[in-house]
This record gives structure tokens, C-alpha cells and sequence, in this order.
């Protein structure tokens, strides 16, 4: 609690200073040599840009992205302790599957808009539209990747189940490697300030994770059934 509470105070006052600088160290002079570049000057445009920039919009996003984990932090040890678990229900899996590809969908687009707002384009650039042409496509892998995901419920009923179980070498090893490669990426995403991808990501690990905790709990149900069923019957068979 403490740990997010000064996360969240830290993120909020980077965000906060970064609101009083200025995008450039000096804007007349930066706009000055940049409309004296002609069309194609592209790889010039990034070094003056890159040359004259504040560190505002960095200090904006690493805010946010403190922020957001001070929040994360909140919710996993509000309780006092760390004890993640899956959803209560198998319909809350399918929501949170449904609902990731519009999050991640989302970030990307947002990415765009953001970098466009923050003139990391110069305006010689290719259109928005050209990026934003292939939104629908990637809408649909991920909301296909993600609902394909969804057949490892296929036969589990356990309400709730601690994500520890998703973590061992007896559970799924395709779920652990996705789980594991998602991880990575979000650390990648928090560390360069990219909450607009972080914080979908940690869903997506959520998901898989939650996916191979019920999976693995299931099947240990399933073998321990049929140990006992074994057993049974050869008590049975010892009978005279």
C-alpha cells in the first residue's frame, strides 16, 4: 500500500512538471529550420527534432506509467498479501478475451495519434491513413488469437484458482511460454514509458495466466479422479 502510494505520488507529480515545459528547448528556432526543409528531408527533420526536444513528453509518459502501476500494486496487495487468482467465473474469461483485442487495438491507435500530436511525423509524411488502414485486420487476429485461447476451458469448472498453478512445469507448456513472452514485453513497454501498451499487456498475462491455473487445476482434478477410481477397483478386485 505504502510502495503504491509513493508510486503513484511520484508519477503524479512527473506528470504534473511536465505539463509546465515546453516541447522544445527553442521553439521559433526549431520551426524556423524546420519549415526550411523541403519534402524528404525526413531523416534531417528526426535530428532536429531530437536535437531541440524537452524531456516534457518523456516526463509525461513515464507519469502515467508510474501511475498506472501504483494502481496495479494497489489492487494485487490491498488485502495485505499477494495472492492473484483467477476470475470467479468461466463468463468473466470470455469477457476479459473479448474485451483485450479492443484494449490492445486501442493502444496502437492511440500510439499514432499521439506520436502524430507530438510531431514525431513531419508533414511531408505518408498519411495517417495508410497506418490506420490495417486497424480492422489486427482487430480481428487478436480477437481470433484470443478467443482460440479460450479453449483451454474446455472441460475445467473451477470457480477460482490461484495463478501460482499457471507457474510449474506441470502446466501448460505453450500457456507458460506465451505467459513468459508477454511478461517480457511488458516490462519492455513500462520501461520505455509505453503505458498505452503495458497496461493491455498486463491483462493479456492476466488471461494466460488465469487460463493455465484453471487448465492445470483441472487436470490435477482429472488424474487425482482417476487415481481414486483405480484405486477403488482394485480394493474391489481384492475381495474374495
Amino acid at each position: 500500500m505504502k510502495i503504491s502510494a509513493i508510486l503513484l505520488i511520484i508519477g503524479a507529480a512527473l506528470w504534473s512538471y511536465a505539463l509546465t515545459l515546453s516541447p522544445y528547448k527553442n521553439e521559433q528556432l526549431f520551426m524556423e529550420r524546420y519549415i526550411s526543409m523541403s519534402a524528404g528531408q525526413s531523416e534531417e527533420y528526426w535530428k532536429l527534432r531530437d536535437e531541440m526536444l524537452t524531456p516534457k513528453f518523456q516526463l509525461e509518459d513515464y507519469g502515467v506509467t508510474l501511475a498506472a502501476i501504483a494502481v496495479v500494486m494497489f489492487f494485487v496487495t490491498r488485502k495485505g498479501q499477494v495472492r492473484l487468482q483467477s476470475p470467479n467465473s468461466r463468463n468473466t474469461l470470455i469477457m476479459l478475451a473479448i474485451t483485450l483485442p479492443f484494449l490492445s487495438v486501442g493502444g496502437y491507435v492511440f500510439d499514432l495519434f499521439q506520436a502524430y500530436n507530438r510531431g514525431e511525423f513531419p508533414h511531408w509524411a505518408d498519411s495517417m491513413g495508410i497506418p490506420l488502414m490495417g486497424v480492422p485486420i489486427q482487430f480481428i487476429i487478436l480477437l481470433v488469437w484470443s478467443l482460440a485461447h479460450l479453449s483451454f476451458l474446455r472441460g475445467t469448472s473451477q470457480p477460482s484458482t490461484p495463478l501460482v498453478y499457471a507457474v510449474s512445469l506441470k502446466s501448460n507448456w505453450w500457456l507458460l511460454f506465451i505467459s513468459a513472452l508477454t511478461a517480457i514485453l511488458v516490462l519492455t513497454s513500462a520501461a520505455a514509458g509505453q503505458y498505452w501498451y503495458a497496461i493491455p499487456g498486463v491483462l493479456w498475462l492476466y488471461l494466460y495466466l488465469s487460463l493455465g491455473a484453471v487448465h492445470r487445476a483441472a487436470k490435477d482434478n482429472r488424474g487425482q479422479g482417476n487415481y481414486r477410481r483405480q484405486t477403488e477397483l482394485i480394493r474391489l478386485s481384492d475381495r474374495p
